[in-house]
């Protein structure tokens, strides 16, 4: 099994025989079944009842599949029952960052990370507490932007179609597809207030090519650069924009990280890497407390930076202001965080599969983990409502960045 990604940004198969009217002996197969589950059975003492063995867990999944070849009414594809099973077995974590990915699903997925895919440009994650489909962010410059879909959007609909977290990767299928066709989504959106109303959008699909960094040099030699996204050729694309900046006679900084979902954990850490000279950028521990470090190397440039996040900023994108932050190396401008602080790592499965799994907790230099609290700004700044796309050209109006420069020029 090969290691193929680490990241920082569903199915349930039900299978039983029941019924009110009619019921059959099966024979013994369930009896031999009880028998070995007696004996995997913990002391009444400890806090589960259940410890289920491998040979336990293999034998109720073997007779499964055969009372379905047996008894179901219809011929059912073995290769279907198995991706059930396993996406099932997955989803059974009620974790919305985990999953199991078939063939196509695991190719698309590397299409995103790896910079392009034909769908409407939204970053989406499964929320716990209501089990809805929750907008992240959209990708800037993309039909989803366009349309106006914002952060903490609940996608409730798509083409018609009710959708809940559980069933997110049916959601995405369709909202991935063929270039130049329309989509229709209705989301929830709260208020201020609290208020909730329904809002449709009809969107059509578009080739995604995923620039991740744009930059700027403004006056008083402040370099802009924003990042929306940790992908496979963010790090480069950043080395270039912030080498010519520099050029340009850059002497500060601008690093906008609002709505950057997060991406691939080893981009967020080269990207740190520039701005600390050496000690903890952050660690991980997963449940046998085994702790990795990562670590920046010497020689970093002395820039005095401010870094912009708002609730859109997760994950990846938080492990850059939290390390940034708790190394007092730059200045965390703008609103809460999003609070996403575990990792998943992706394992290359048989014929072509895929398995998104989340292994561990990341911790920021001070110790912190920001799983469901996010990270709270040096300076709080609420964005002015007017301001409806986040973007440098709105830079007149924007008064995060304008708190950014007033606080670089002091």
């Amino acid at each position: 099994m090969k290691l193929k990604k680490i990241l920082i940004t569903i199915l349930v198969l039900a299978l039983f025989l029941t019924s009110n009217v009619i019921s059959y002996n099966l024979g013994n197969s369930s009896k031999k079944l009880a028998d070995k589950k007696i004996i995997a059975k913990k002391d009444d003492n400890e806090k589960s009842s259940k410890k289920i063995n491998d040979e336990y867990v293999l034998e109720r999944i073997n007779e499964v599949k055969r009372m379905i070849d047996k008894n179901y009414y219809k011929k059912a594809d073995d290769y279907d029952v198995l991706i059930g099973m396993l996406k099932g077995a997955v989803n059974s974590l009620k974790d919305p960052y985990s999953y199991y990915m078939t063939e196509d699903e695991y190719k698309k997925f590397n299409e995103e990370t790896d910079g392009e895919f034909a769908g409407l440009g939204i970053y989406v994650s499964g929320s716990i507490d209501d089990n809805l489909i929750t907008v992240v962010a959209p990708m800037k410059g993309t039909p989803a932007d366009r349309a106006g879909l914002k952060t903490d959007d609940k996608i409730i609909k798509i083409n018609g179609k009710d959708f809940t977290a559980d069933k997110m990767d049916d959601a995405v299928k369709i909202m991935r597809g063929k270039h130049g066709e329309k989509v229709k989504i209705t989301v929830l959106r709260r208020d201020e207030n609290g208020k909730a109303k329904f809002i449709d959008f009809e969107i059509v699909r578009e080739i995604i090519k995923v620039q991740t960094v744009s930059s700027k040099l403004l006056k008083d030699n402040i370099g802009y650069i924003s990042i929306s996204g940790f992908d496979t050729p963010t790090y480069n694309d950043f080395d270039k924009q912030y080498k010519e900046l520099k050029k340009q006679g850059m002497k500060k900084l601008i690093l906008d990280l609002r709505n950057n979902p997060g991406g691939l954990l080893t981009t967020s850490t080269q990207v740190v890497n520039t701005f600390l000279d050496g000690g903890l950028i952050m660690y991980t521990l997963d449940k046998q407390n085994n702790k990795e470090t990562i670590n920046a190397t010497k020689g970093a440039d002395d820039i005095k930076i401010v870094v912009l996040v708002n609730k859109g900023s997760a994950s990846a994108s938080e492990i850059v202001a939290g390390a940034l932050k708790d190394r007092k190396r730059a200045t965390i401008i703008g609103t809460q965080t999003f609070g996403k602080g575990i990792v998943q790592t992706v394992f290359n499965m048989p014929d072509g599969e895929g398995l998104k799994l989340t292994t561990s907790a990341y911790y920021t230099p001070s110790g912190v983990n920001i799983h469901g609290k996010g990270i709270a700004p040096d300076i709080k700044v609420e964005l002015n409502k007017e301001v409806k796309t986040i973007s440098i050209d709105n830079l007149a109006k924007d008064n995060q960045i304008q708190k950014a420069i007033e606080i670089l020029n002091k």
